[in-house]
């Protein structure tokens, strides 16, 4: 007797692309990773000179705005209301022009294509929430919130997070896809039981083995590609064609 598991939900793959020894000798693309590498070293120097001038700049900014408004009408008439004022309303120009230099360095590189045939320097699937188990296209009364609120699952997607949080700079490509998935080789033999269920790495396994594999296709939901800086901001990049 044989039957196939399938989970009926959502996966996303995600693939990053940032500078390793390996990938700024790439063939193709090694130059990019180098250029920007050069520009994210001046943005972390031009952060760190903001970082220590903001407080300072702004007091300037504010002194000088409520100069202007006392000549202009009459001595404490008008003021800047120090609950609104915040030191971070001072900007570094030349920051913001090198992240443009980034972005458009890598709007300009990567397309569908490279994106889809360019190996990123990490690449992996996860399994997201909200769906559900099936045996031979029947829905089975599976708890799965164990696995998606274990610790295990926060804390490996956490660990990932926190590696590149250190890099200068990161792009990331996550595509969400929902539909049946299944495990490699399909059918099992034996009875079904919800003891051979599991989840590795973020992915739920029948078996030990993990079930991404699409039984009838999948719908694709969100496509995103971002790029992160160093500065903790981050800006979505369109996805174009070849």
């Amino acid at each position: 007797m044989s039957f196939e598991v399938t989970y009926n939900g959502d996966i996303q793959y995600i693939k990053l692309f940032y500078s390793t020894e390996k990938t700024r000798a790439g063939k193709y693309y090694g130059e990019f990773y180098k250029k920007m590498d050069s520009l994210a070293i001046d943005l972390k120097r031009f952060k760190q000179e903001l970082d220590e001038d903001s407080e300072k700049a702004a007091k300037i900014a504010k002194d000088a705005a409520n100069k202007a408004l006392s000549e202009r009408f009459g001595p404490l008439r008008y003021i800047i209301d120090d609950r609104h004022w915040d030191e971070d309303m001072v900007i570094s120009k030349i920051l913001d022009d090198r992240k443009d230099e980034m972005f458009a360095l890598a709007q300009k590189t990567f397309n569908n294509e490279v994106l889809l045939e360019e190996d990123g320097e990490e690449e992996y699937q996860i399994h997201l929430d909200e769906g559900g188990i099936e045996v031979d296209g029947e829905g089975v009364v599976t708890s799965l919130g164990e696995f998606f609120d274990s610790e295990d699952y926060y804390e490996i997607n956490e660990a990932k997070l926190e590696k590149l949080e250190k890099l200068d700079w990161f792009i990331i490509w996550s595509r969400t896809e929902a539909g049946e998935f299944k495990t490699e080789g399909g059918k099992h033999e034996g009875n079904y039981s919800s003891n051979e269920l599991n989840m590795e790495n973020c992915l739920l396994t029948y078996r030990g083995l993990p079930l991404v594999i699409p039984s009838n296709g999948t719908d694709i939901f969100s496509n995103e590609l971002e790029i992160h800086f160093a500065d903790e901001t981050r800006v979505s990049l369109h996805i174009s064609d070849a």
